[in-house]
């Protein structure tokens, strides 16, 4: 997503590849006060979330809480009662009404469920367009290299990490376009990509390659449908405490450093309008957010922050 020698990048850390690229001055591990969610306004507003049943997906649903937005889709496989309750005390904690929840039981991987899970959002909706989506389910195979790899370990990477994000994208982009006959209005998809996908990681060729194909989806989604009002960017996450990250082979465990609040709070901040100048790109969240946004002249005038090939 990012070229090594663009100009917009001062520093690529080649001696430590998770650390991966940096485009601000100033770059975060924890969430910092200019992207508060408390301090943000987002009544009205909806949004449906994937993988929300525990650690970003949960903590996406808490600081959209405390931005104060209407209405959360929670979709994921696993039981959401942990993710409800943690809302209904961000809610309280900030004086802000309880959104109206809609938890899914979730398979990103199977077309049925997905369908399934946005028919029952249409009709939560009650004829209102959707205005967030965040792909955020994933996975992580286990760490081999190729001739030493379990195909349906393999394979089933690309089911949840790409097909799921193709799936749920394709079933919920009709809510965000609304009726057709009505004025489209500013949507918003984030899809969480990873650094993996720009960088090539011993025994990671799955997960590594899903990432970089997430990238490349966006885009297509960017160019599809910035002309119906909809923009699509996705969000490196950093890395975050979790089962996943923990599977990760224990030399790049020292990359795990930064707080579900960091990556929930950042994506929060990105969709408090739509920031059609960030279609297609590729953000993390240790980038510090406002600096970015100094700098979105140079991006979009040298198109930056997207696949290139240089040569």
């Amino acid at each position: 997503m990012l070229a090594v020698d663009d100009p917009l990048i001062p520093q690529f850390h080649k001696d430590n590849a998770h650390s991966g690229v940096t485009v601000t001055e100033h770059s975060h591990h924890d969430t910092y006060e200019a992207i508060n969610p408390r301090k943000l306004d987002l009544a009205g507003k909806s949004v449906f979330i994937t993988g929300a049943s525990r650690g970003i997906g949960r903590s996406l649903a808490v600081a959209y809480t405390q931005a104060g937005v209407a209405f959360l889709a929670l979709a994921a496989r696993g039981s959401m009662d942990d993710t409800v309750v943690a809302i209904k005390e961000a809610a309280a904690g900030v004086n802000r009404p309880v959104p109206t929840l809609l938890p899914l039981k979730v398979d990103a991987s199977d077309p049925a469920s997905v369908a399934a899970a946005a028919d029952a959002a249409k009709a939560a909706l009650n004829g209102r367009p959707l205005d967030i989506l965040v792909n955020n389910a994933g996975v992580l195979e286990p760490n081999v290299v190729v001739h030493k790899s379990d195909p349906s370990d393999w394979w089933y990477t690309f089911e949840i990490n790409l097909k799921g994000v193709y799936l749920v994208s394709r079933a919920i982009i009709p809510l965000l376009l609304g009726d057709a006959s009505a004025p489209r209005g500013d949507r918003t998809i984030v899809n969480l990509t990873s650094i993996g996908g720009i960088l090539v990681m011993h025994g990671m060729s799955a997960y590594n390659t899903s990432k970089l194909a997430v990238c490349r989806l966006t885009e297509f989604l960017a160019h599809e449908y910035q002309d119906e009002g909809l923009t699509t960017f996705v969000v490196h996450p950093g890395g975050v405490v979790s089962d996943m990250s923990m599977s990760l082979p224990k030399e790049l465990h020292h990359a795990v450093t930064d707080t579900a609040e960091l990556v929930s709070d950042s994506i929060v901040y990105l969709t408090r309008s739509p920031q059609t100048w960030l279609t297609g790109r590729y953000v993390s969240v240790q980038w510090d957010l406002p600096e970015l946004e100094a700098r979105r002249n140079e991006i979009v005038s040298k198109d930056l922050l997207k696949n290139k090939l240089i040569v």
